[in-house]
């Protein structure tokens, strides 16, 4: 079950950077509350001035969270990969 969510993260991680649309995510927030966000990894879809100095690392999308650009809301944000109902309307995991 584990390699099975390991690569079903990696297959995330990948339309995260590489999907020129973003990728939509819904997963559960802290307080309980679902969230649906369209985010992405791929530096074109991320604003020139909101782009990270440093180049990604593997501390930003390994472990138990990865840290996203939400299109919509303009700014960085993250969630839990525990957390995580659904990446573009298909169920995780």
């Amino acid at each position: 079950m584990e390699a099975k969510l390991e690569k079903a993260k990696t297959n995330v991680l990948t339309k995260l950077r590489t999907d020129l649309n973003g990728v939509r995510v819904v997963f559960t927030k802290k307080d309980g509350t679902d969230r649906e966000m369209l985010c992405t990894l791929s530096e074109s879809n991320i604003p020139t001035e909101k782009q990270p100095v440093a180049k990604e690392t593997d501390s930003s999308t390994s472990g138990s969270a990865v840290r996203v650009f939400d299109i919509e809301k303009q700014e960085w944000r993250s969630f839990r990969w525990d957390t995580v109902k659904t990446v573009n309307g298909v169920v995780y995991g």
